[in-house]
């Protein structure tokens, strides 16, 4: 399988927690106005008066894969790694496992779900055509998308002054 890297970037100084962007992701993917069904979770750091998207940085070597007793956890062909419903138990392992915490819990169904860079739709993810504030984009290169990794994580050190 050729996998085709592509990832979400976000821009965590651009996000004003509008939601836009959880709402697109659970239209896009249940045909429902409904944020609890996004693929996107919306941290805020009150003291920093900061909200930082959270979403699946589909690891080169994702421990959510590894760590699936059912091997639900799966790898697309456009380098995404998504939870596979049909044999998915809903232990939540990869969910404790995930460096980001980024998979989302279905209330209804109580298996995991990870964004899926709305790969079956040629428009690209919805929630980076929701952003009216510039904060997510699509990243093809895997260089740029450490590069960029990087120099945020070293920037959001400071919330953790103790660190």
């Amino acid at each position: 399988m050729e996998i085709r890297r592509e990832q979400l970037l976000v821009d965590p100084e651009k996000c004003t927690g509008c939601q836009q962007c959880l709402i697109a992701c659970s239209m896009k993917h249940h045909g429902n106005v409904n944020p609890h069904l996004a693929m996107i979770k919306i941290l805020r750091l009150e003291s920093q008066k900061l909200n930082i998207p959270v979403i699946c940085m589909a690891c080169d070597d994702a421990p959510c894969i590894k760590v699936c007793p059912m091997n639900a956890r799966v790898r697309q062909t456009n380098g995404t790694v998504v939870t596979n419903t049909d044999v998915c138990i809903s232990c939540r392992a990869c969910v404790y496992i995930c460096p980001v915490g980024s998979p989302v819990v279905n209330p209804y169904t109580d298996q995991t779900m990870t964004c899926d860079m709305c790969k079956d739709d040629e428009a690209g993810p919805w929630c980076v055509i929701a952003c009216r504030e510039g904060a997510m984009r699509v990243c093809e290169s895997d260089a740029l998308a450490k590069g960029v990794a990087r120099e945020r994580a070293g920037r959001s050190r400071a919330i953790y002054p103790n660190n």
